[in-house]
């Protein structure tokens, strides 16, 4: 499992989902994350070194914006304790300027508030 972090993750206390950019699909929902990356918990399996865009549907509306679009990278994947699911370690790419300072500022109020 991919463990060479830069900063902590933050656990989610609310429902973060997240949708493949490209066919609108859901590919599951947000475990922990960092404006580096995060650990989705889905149905599908997601194949290492397999690159999308990512949109996550933001907890609460902040600046205006529901959600920020990401570009990632699968560095991990593996089925989870319940063998319905399947968890993977992302990593974001390039996380616009404003996307990251939003980022940032939805993980500080989801500490906060959760």
């Amino acid at each position: 499992m991919f463990q060479q972090r830069n900063r902590p993750r933050k656990n989610t206390p609310h429902t973060v989902r997240v949708v493949d950019a490209g066919n609108n699909k859901s590919l599951g929902r947000v475990v922990d994350i960092t404006a580096d990356g995060m650990m989705l918990v889905g149905k599908k399996s997601l194949a290492v070194g397999q690159r999308l865009a990512l949109r996550i549907i933001l907890p609460q509306l902040v600046d205006g914006k529901m959600e920020i679009t990401i570009q990632s990278e699968v560095v991990w994947s593996q089925q989870d304790n319940n063998p319905s699911f399947f968890k993977a370690g992302i990593r974001f790419l390039n996380l616009p300027g404003n996307d990251g300072f939003l980022l940032e500022d939805v993980l500080h109020r989801m500490t906060l508030i959760g």
